[in-house]
Order: structure tokens, then sequence, then C-alpha cells
């Protein structure tokens, strides 16, 4: 699987989703695209999420909160967090994965469009379209809303 794959995808992801940063890895967990962001800022939580969402072939909604600690850990708090930030990450099934984030203050990505994401993918996959540049990517996408 080439790198420029997953990129483009990222970058399809990245567009639907308005994030402000994303990443790609490959399935040997190497950066294998940024978007806003540089690979050395890519922190260990993402890389551990990126994994579980690998292993289970499912998407993950979480946050960079939650992501650092042991759930069992958490506080029990009402209290806001001014640096957290919405973590979505996209398997991409024997290739690697897509994680994108935002600051919570410019919301939220839905779950109907996460599983929209996570279908479109599929489809991609399912029907080898792995040499779409980002346009046909981009193009199919919006044909599947």
């Amino acid at each position: 699987m080439n790198d420029a794959f997953l990129s483009n995808i990222m970058r399809v992801a990245f567009d639907a989703t308005k994030a402000e940063r994303a990443f790609a890895v490959d399935s040997n967990m190497t950066v294998v695209g940024t978007l806003n962001m540089s690979p050395e800022q890519v922190e260990a939580p993402y890389i551990k999420c990126v994994q579980k969402a690998i292993s289970q072939g499912q998407p993950i909604i979480t946050d960079n909160y939650t992501m650092t600690i042991d759930p069992s850990k958490a506080p029990v708090t009402n209290q806001s967090f001014p640096k957290l930030r919405f973590v979505v990450v996209l398997p991409v099934k024997d290739h690697g994965a897509v994680c994108l984030d935002q600051s919570l203050r410019e919301g939220v990505t839905s779950k109907d469009k996460v599983d929209k994401l996570a279908a479109f993918i599929n489809h991609v996959l399912d029907h080898q379209q792995t040499d779409a540049d980002e346009e046909e990517l981009a193009d199919l996408y919006n044909a599947m809303l």
C-alpha cells in the first residue's frame, strides 16, 4: 500500500470533519502524513488510541484527556479543560489509520459523520479504489452523502 492513499483519505476526512489537525499512520505505526502539525507532535496516547482502533476495526471517538488516563482514575468533576480536544480515529483496514482532532471550542464531529466516513473508507477498500487521487476520493465521498 502506498502512503499516498492514506494521505488522500486523511485529507478527505479532514475536509469532511473540518478538523484542525490530522495525521495518518501506516500499519507499522509510522506517520506517513500530517496536516497542521509535524510528525513530532504526534503524542504517544494518540498512537495508542490508533492501535486500539486498528485492532478493533472500528472508529474511535474520544478526547485527548481521556486518552491519557486510566478511565478508573478519571476525576469526577464538571470542570472544563481549556486544552480539551475532540479526537476521531478512523481505521483503514490492512493499511493503517487516520486521526483527526480539533479544539472542543470549535465543535465536534457527529457520530453520523464518523460512521459515514468509516463506510466510505470501507467502500473504497471493497471496490479496490485505492489508486484514486484526492479529488476522486472527495467526489466519491460527496456522492455517497
